[in-house]
């Protein structure tokens, strides 16, 4: 689907430029910026968290702004009086001086080879400053060559070019949670849209895959035109690329290209199913189609020379003797078969999550109390909540060592006789598993935590062999519950690691240990390809947001959708569960569940 664009028909004037997400980029590369020269790590994590803030912030900046002003800017977390007077000078002149000074301090090239996944920026000006290249294709042509080698170990090498190919395949991709509100936002408005009887993103978008190209819309419409201009004149948009009758190209303030297409609403059915995909089930299912005497086309279904047409997705499948298939499984991986049979699996929904069993107030790196959090979780009915807070190995995050677990634990009581009527409130930590395998902290802390999860935060070079044992080795030890975000890839930052998984898989499934997948935006870790395997095995999994503050909560749709597409079911997942069950799992492990 798309439209061929031969011009910009014209561009929206209105200042929306600004947005969160471009906020956010700014304060990374001036955290990038001052990591190159040198400055505090504290200025540098400063500017970071504020960034991470703004990419999931549910509202606007510029929303913010206008209804309270700078003040306004300062509730928002990690975003102190310098940053928001930063962040103020951006909404109101589109330009922020300080970036722009701090950018002539380093070769433009510098920061443009910190987009490389796996290149930070101290390694980025190594390579500027010894192979004098000033792009990334010059880098692509120096790293094999005697001077890089000179330079650089083989193995940072290959990550180098592991990351150029990642960025690569990245190109004009965006994560699945900066897709998704952009689309659903557009989706609103158009079924607001007099006329409008039917409106739904397609494509990668519909199948919440973890990365997303343009977004796809289709619509069926009384007033096709209405429709458009709707669509093209949206406050979010910033430039019309193409309108026409039936099809219109867009670009959202955020930088991604959105497509609107008018489909007859007696297709709409066929269309929307086409339009879906993915080309494999597509092709798949078309080639099923043949071999039985149907001939499946985006218009609708031929059998004996008569086309049957269908403006209701689920009754294409219905025709074919199929149950409906649910558009996270179209990828060619057996769901056809398994609807043939009518032996779908229920798969797990984002209502089925009874708690959160991952996050970080402000004990560690966490931008808001215990409290705040708990408020949150009873808002959203959960039946318990977990605060895990990074142990003292992650430095930057200000993590706990025995005596500060100590100090919190008063803290944690003081909110539990507050709400212990309404919640479960466990006790936990996050803790770091170290290059040599060993834990941050010791076994005599652990056992007192109600819930303890294990992550690797550093040494991520290591081989195959080490990592494996690393991850292995945290599985085995008692004391603990789940192994957090175990592939330890950033989106578009950093690829997963080179581990054995099916040993990894074995050991969880013998020890019981659950593997996570964290829903934080751009971990959505471990990926739907990976827990399907996981659960093959016999392992549990657990979604996670890993929350750093209340509203990170609302992440879990995302986590929900990769386990999803991993065919996962409530019984699946740990934390799927009512308190009695996971308390009983928890007691299993060793653990009393005291609350």
């Amino acid at each position: 689907m798309g439209v061929s664009v031969r011009g910009r028909v014209h561009r929206n004037r209105a200042r929306g430029d600004v947005t969160n997400r471009k906020i956010a980029q700014v304060l990374a590369e001036i955290g990038d910026i001052l990591e190159i020269k040198g400055e505090s790590a504290f200025r540098v994590a400063a500017y970071r968290n504020a960034a991470r803030s703004l990419e999931v912030l549910p509202e606007g900046a510029r929303e913010r702004y206008r209804a309270g002003g700078v003040k306004a800017l300062r509730q928002i977390p990690g975003v102190g009086a310098s940053i928001a007077a930063k962040i103020e000078e951006l909404l109101t002149t589109g330009r922020l001086a300080y970036y722009e000074q701090i950018k002539k301090t380093i070769p433009a090239v510098t920061l443009d080879l910190t987009r490389i996944p796996g290149v930070g920026p101290k390694t980025a000006q190594k390579l500027s400053d010894t192979l004098g290249v000033k792009s990334i294709a010059d880098l692509e042509r120096a790293i094999d060559t005697p001077l890089a080698a000179r330079h650089f170990r083989p193995r940072t090498r290959e990550r180098i070019k592991t990351g150029i190919g990642l960025l690569r395949g990245l190109s004009g991709r965006v994560i699945l949670p900066v897709a998704e509100p952009i689309a659903r936002e557009l989706v609103e408005a158009l079924r607001g849209c007099p006329g409008v009887l039917k409106v739904d993103p397609v494509g990668s978008l519909r199948r919440m895959r973890e990365t997303v190209g343009d977004i796809d819309i289709v619509c069926a419409t009384e007033n096709a035109r209405r429709a458009i201009e709707c669509f093209a004149s949206h406050p979010s948009v910033r430039e019309v690329l193409a309108k026409g009758d039936a099809k219109a190209t867009v670009v959202h303030a955020d930088g991604v290209q959105v497509d609107l297409e008018i489909v007859p609403r007696e297709e709409y059915g066929s269309l929307l199913q086409h339009f879906t995909g993915s080309k494999q089930h597509n092709v798949a299912l078309r080639t099923w189609g043949v071999e039985h005497g149907f001939s499946i086309s985006e218009h609708g279904i031929k059998r004996g020379g008569r086309l049957v047409r269908f403006d209701d997705e689920r009754e294409v499948y219905r025709f074919l003797g199929m149950e409906w298939i649910p558009p996270e499984l179209r990828e060619d991986q057996g769901e056809i078969e398994a609807a043939l049979r009518h032996a779908l699996p229920r798969l797990i929904e984002e209502r089925d999550i009874a708690g959160d069993l991952h996050g970080h107030s402000t004990w560690s790196d966490g931008r808001e109390a215990i409290e705040a959090v708990v408020r949150a979780a009873i808002e959203r009915g959960y039946a318990y909540i977990a605060v895990t807070d990074h142990s003292r190995g992650l430095g930057v995050a200000h993590g706990l060592d025995a005596a500060r677990v100590a100090e919190r634990h008063a803290e944690v009581e003081a909110v539990r006789r507050k709400y212990g009527a309404k919640i479960r409130l466990l006790e936990g930590v996050e803790v770091d598993i170290r290059a040599d395998g060993r834990l941050d902290l010791p076994d005599a802390v652990l056992e007192r935590m109600d819930v303890v999860i294990a992550s690797i935060h550093s040494a991520f070079g290591q081989t195959r062999e080490q990592l494996t044992r690393r991850l292995v080795g945290a599985i085995e030890n008692l004391h603990v519950d789940i192994l957090g975000h175990p592939s330890g890839r950033l989106l578009g930052e950093r690829d997963e690691y080179g581990v054995e998984w099916d040993e990894v898989f074995r050991a969880a499934a013998r020890h019981g240990t659950a593997l996570e997948i964290n829903a934080f935006p751009n971990r959505l870790d471990l990926k739907d390809t990976l827990a399907r395997e996981a659960r093959r095995r016999g392992a549990r999994l657990v979604i996670d947001t890993d929350f750093h503050e209340a509203r990170h909560l609302d992440l879990m749709r995302y986590g929900v959708a990769v386990a999803r597409r991993a065919w996962l079911g409530k019984d699946d997942v740990v934390n799927a569960q009512p308190w009695r069950e996971l308390a009983a799992w928890l007691r299993e492990r060793g653990r009393g569940a005291r609350r």
